[in-house]
């Protein structure tokens, strides 16, 4: 009878039109929020961390911020890092997907470079700066020196199978 029963579904299934499909699929799925963050290393091989406003337990950490609607991941995340830190950065491949299953939250995480820009401080980021990981300035995330430690490996070649530094991004050119 089940069987029967998951045949009818997916012949009506493929007869429904993909905007209808959609909006099922829509309404009846798990919601999740997707961040995306950024792991930038200078040549010294220090990170970039913010200083965040509105994180009491670790106010340092990486940059980062919420997708908009249709917002394309790699967009959001240079996006974020210019609207708080003034700073531009390029993403150049993704580097780590994690999240928090508690708050349903999903991130991206790109290893990015700085193109240019000088910090100014924003509402979300009073301070900014590139820290090693024995000098750092306070409280931050384990989570994100874990993600740093590990940009710095793919960096030096050290992770197999990931995308060559410079390498691989939405416009597949060494930037």
């Amino acid at each position: 009878m089940r069987r029967l029963l998951a045949r009818w579904l997916l012949r009506v299934w493929k007869r429904t039109p993909g905007r209808i499909q959609g909006w099922i699929a829509w309404l009846t799925l798990p919601k999740f929020l997707v961040g995306a963050m950024a792991v930038v290393l200078d040549d010294a091989g220090r990170v970039l961390l913010f200083r965040h406003t509105y994180r009491a337990d670790y106010p340092w950490g990486i940059p980062g911020g919420w997708l908009k609607g249709n917002e394309d991941p790699i967009d959001a995340v240079e996006r974020e890092v210019f609207e708080e830190s003034g700073f531009r950065i390029k993403a150049m491949h993704p580097l780590v997907i994690g999240g928090d299953r508690a708050l349903r939250r999903l991130d991206l995480i790109f290893l990015c470079r700085l193109v240019e820009g000088s910090f100014r401080a924003s509402a979300e980021v009073s301070d900014a700066g590139f820290f090693a990981p024995e000098d750092l300035p306070g409280r931050v995330e384990p989570f994100h020196m874990d993600v740093a430690a590990y940009a710095r490996k793919v960096m030096a070649g050290e992770v197999v199978g990931q995308p060559r530094p410079g390498g691989i991004c939405r416009d597949q050119q060494s930037v």
